[in-house]
């Protein structure tokens, strides 16, 4: 992303913490917004609102289309008006829909106030990434993006066990009010925050779709960026949409007790987005060691959850299933730092946009082939009062559906290249050997 600092007015250690504390504030808000709904609330949505499987999870796939969609523009608006100025916008129109969902009452109105919330929450990220890279340099913006992270997933967190109880004395509707107004809290504090910030300069005020291409005809990168249409879509379509709700439907787990099992598989990825750098360091800053276990973790688990559901498994064996899923995004930042060395320096915003951006284009597809697969088996499910169970058949279909394409991620993950942490310089894209090499030599 080009910018740069604006040396005139260096920003205090304190005052460069205050903005981080208020953009992870928004940060861990949109985490909430985007694995509450409809994983903790599946059955309550459903039930409540008469909706079928695939209804339901639209909630959730509308929110990410939207999400990923937007990840380029993002990156160019902040390129353009600098990240604290475009998270601003972006949030107060998360505050608007995330405000608007608890009260929507017909299906349009829910599926439009998603959509909001999904094009507010769209901003964070790669504001964030921008804004921590600019007030803390290069040498600690790994360390700050780790903490960054971590927060976020704490609202993933917070959107598992805690929300279920809440959700269980108040009702989703005025829980989630009561959310709406926290984050609408957590937006004026941010403001006050940020809107002071003089830090950033843009080096070109043109908006220019350049970078875009050059990440789209490089060759380096290709397979990284099909590998991140299948794992994190893997991991996340079991965290945020059905992992609570089949431990419901298949191992006969309370609500409570789902949402339990589901708030550790975010804890262990909290977990691991602090301990990201320094696995990196133990290999040697290589990348592809970490990004071949992630595919190799994924598939272990796929193919976990498929026996445990054919021969009857206990509880505990899915519980490590999805410890099994949540290890696998240690491998986040290798990825993204690949993807940066991978690419011209010139587009490095345009790639992590990308890359980002096409990893919840997975998630919405998975999302929304979750649901159709459950509608399938709609005739052998078991219809009860406040709640639709779906037989195992529809799971182990699922569960054969992700393992298969794990088998790909994995294959696709063998011909993706080594940095070992040194980004390319922009000659080498002007040679024409631009292609998959099994290493890449940098220097």
């Amino acid at each position: 992303m080009a910018s740069h600092l604006d040396e005139s007015r260096p920003l205090s250690p304190l005052r460069a913490l205050s903005a981080m504390a208020a953009m992870v504030s928004l940060y861990f808000f949109s985490f909430f917004l985007r694995t509450a709904i409809p994983g903790t609330i599946f059955d309550e949505l459903q039930s409540d609102l008469g909706l079928s499987a695939s209804a339901v999870t639209a909630l959730g796939s509308i929110y990410l289309y939207i999400y990923a969609a937007m990840q380029l523009f993002v990156g160019l608006s902040a390129d353009r008006y600098g990240g604290t100025k475009t998270l601003l916008v972006g949030s107060a129109l998360m505050v608007v829909g995330a405000a608007w969902f608890p009260w929507a009452t017909s299906r349009s109105e829910l599926y439009l106030s998603r959509a909001v919330t999904g094009f507010g929450a769209s901003f964070m990220y790669l504001c964030i990434i921008k804004e921590l890279d600019l007030l803390f340099g290069h040498r600690r913006f790994p360390v700050a993006l780790g903490i960054a992270l971590f927060f976020g997933y704490s609202g993933g967190i917070f959107a598992m066990l805690p929300f279920e109880r809440i959700v269980a004395s108040y009702g989703w509707r005025m829980s989630l009010a009561g959310v709406s107004l926290a984050i609408a809290i957590a937006w004026v504090v941010a403001f006050l925050t940020l809107r002071g910030l003089t830090h950033f300069q843009p080096a070109d005020r043109r908006l220019s779709l350049r970078p875009l291409w050059d990440v789209l005809v490089n060759r380096r990168s290709r397979c990284l960026l099909a590998v991140s249409l299948i794992n994190y879509p893997s991991y996340f379509v079991m965290q945020a949409a059905i992992g609570k709700k089949f431990l419901q439907d298949y191992a006969g787990l309370t609500s409570a007790r789902g949402a339990t099992f589901t708030m550790a598989m975010m804890a262990t990825s909290a977990g691991l987005m602090l301990a990201a750098g320094p696995l990196l360091r133990l290999t040697g800053n290589r990348r592809k060691p970490h990004l071949l276990m992630n595919s190799l973790a994924l598939l272990l688990a796929n193919v976990a959850l498929v026996a445990g559901v054919l021969l009857d498994a206990p509880a505990w064996h899915f519980l490590l299933c999805y410890t099994l899923l949540a290890a696998s995004t240690a491998a986040a930042p290798a990825g993204n730092a690949a993807m940066k060395e991978l690419n011209r320096p010139s587009a490095i915003g345009a790639a992590i946009a990308m890359y980002n951006g096409l990893a919840y284009a997975g998630v919405a597809l998975l999302v929304s082939l979750s649901g159709v697969v459950l509608d399938l088996f709609r005739r052998q499910a078991v219809v009860l009062e406040n709640a639709v169970r779906y037989p195992p058949a529809a799971y182990a279909t699922l569960f054969s559906v992700l393992a298969g394409l794990s088998i790909v991620s994995l294959i696709l993950a063998c011909f993706i290249p080594e940095t070992h942490g040194r980004p390319l310089p922009e000659d080498a894209f002007a040679r024409p050997d631009n292609g998959l090499e099994g290493n890449v030599d940098p220097r």
